[in-house]
């Protein structure tokens, strides 16, 4: 029997395409670094960070007044958070690059862009599939996803990190290209947040 998809399910894709859409933006910033003026790039993801925050608080007043709803009202509740500091996060990139007026940025900072687009990217299929959140089989292999790229940017950081510290290059460039690898390393982390509270909610509901 084909499973019906449900309001809140289907807001859970609406609120993370603005994590899509911030990260896009940030990735064609980020890889055109050179020529872009960081405000404007500020000002761009945080419209969409913004716009975001909106609906967060729209889809919140409607939970709040519903009377019956396909999970716990408090799981939507979490999730719901759980995607808005993903957004916080992406937005928080641009808002780093621009107060601190970056000048440049790590040579191989394009596989660590691109990573998190991934994790993003895959994080929106998890979500795409939430109305099979009783079925580990369909579930298992989506978040699985996710938490293998999170493992992988953890990886490249450390391997990242400790070759900036063995390199020749200034402190000051040092201390803040590890910022950056980090910038992009919480955001990974985040999408692992959002499968970690995606876990609970499927154990509940098996």
């Amino acid at each position: 029997m084909k499973k019906r998809s449900n309001f809140f399910y289907d807001s859970f894709v609406e609120q993370i395409n603005y994590a899509v859409k911030a990260m896009s933006i940030l990735k064609e910033g980020l890889l055109n670094f050179d020529g872009i003026d960081t405000l404007t790039l500020k000002n761009n993801v945080h419209e969409v960070e913004h716009n975001a925050d909106i609906m967060k608080h729209q889809l919140e007043e409607k939970l709040a007044k519903e009377f019956i709803t396909p999970i716990d009202r408090e799981d939507i509740f979490v999730l719901y958070d759980n995607i808005d500091d993903l957004i916080d996060a992406i937005d928080e990139v641009s808002y780093k690059i621009y107060l601190r007026n970056y000048k440049s940025l790590p040579n191989n900072i394009e596989l660590f862009i691109n990573k998190s687009l991934d994790a993003v990217n895959y994080l929106k299929d998890v979500l795409a599939s939430f109305k099979y959140i009783d079925d580990k089989k369909i579930m298992d292999p989506l978040l699985s996803k996710v938490i293998e790229i999170e493992e992988e940017v953890d990886k490249l950081y450390e391997e990242n990190v400790h070759h900036l510290y063995l390199s020749e290059l200034d402190y000051k460039v040092t201390t803040t290209f590890e910022k950056v690898y980090g910038y992009f390393e919480y955001i990974t982390d985040k999408c692992r947040d959002v499968c970690k509270t995606i876990s609970v909610i499927m154990y509940k509901n098996l």
